[in-house]
């Protein structure tokens, strides 16, 4: 990408390269005897990582100035430039946010798995998931109920993030029988409507973030 280095302006940008120090948590990739995971089939979850979503951009640019003929191609390329530099500082800011909360609590129950990328990318656990594979189609067990049941309370889980456009109704049933814990719907698979602070990209990403981070500090911090 040629272009895409003569932009002076997004030089500050460059550090979007120095993430590699993220991919230090391969040590929460050895979970797989957690309850509800299988790790059948590829995860289409990626966009939940803003650093994902950078190359996705860079792509997408590219692709368009090559398939369309009489696309303005500077614009296109400023356009992405730009949008690359609100991933990066929303990647910072969650990084800012998260780094708030201790080791210990970084652990995620899902509602089913939808959170890889982003656990990898900012240091969190997937620890179990209610529906035991990426798809909301698929049920859960009673036995891997009871198995993560036993999860929550291992770990002391203070939240299940669930799915607005999904049902909660298992999330909420093991949230009853565990005690004390909340049920929180994030938006995972949807954009929200407006108004609602998660109807564009950055802003789902952002107010998820905000959501665990709230969610997994049992509200300590005001954010």
């Amino acid at each position: 990408h040629d272009d895409h280095d003569d932009h002076d302006d997004h030089d500050d940008h460059d550090d979007h390269d120095d993430h590699d120090d993220h991919d230090d948590h391969d040590d929460h990739d050895d979970h797989d005897d957690h309850a509800g995971h299988d790790h059948s089939g590829v995860d289409p979850h990626f966009f939940t990582d803003p650093i994902q979503m950078i190359e996705v951009v860079e792509g997408l640019t590219e692709f368009l100035i090559e398939k369309i003929s009489d696309i303005d191609a500077d614009l296109v390329r400023s356009n992405a430039e730009s949008y690359i530099g609100e991933l990066e500082e929303l990647h910072s800011e969650i990084s800012a946010l998260f780094s708030e909360i201790p080791t210990s609590k970084r652990v995620l129950v899902t509602n089913h798995q939808v959170f890889g990328y982003f656990a990898e990318q900012y240091g969190f656990e997937v620890v179990g998931t209610v529906i035991p594979s990426s798809s909301t189609l698929d049920s859960a067990s009673a036995k891997g109920l009871t198995e993560l049941i036993d999860v929550i309370k291992k770990y002391e889980v203070t939240a299940i993030f669930a799915d607005v456009a999904s049902s909660n109704v298992l999330a909420s049933t093991l949230a009853d029988e565990v005690g004390d814990i909340q049920v929180i719907d994030l938006y995972s698979e949807s954009l929200g409507e407006q108004g609602s602070g998660a109807s564009t990209y950055l802003g789902m990403i952002r107010s998820n973030a905000k959501l665990i981070s709230e969610g997994l500090t049992d509200h300590d911090h005001d954010h």
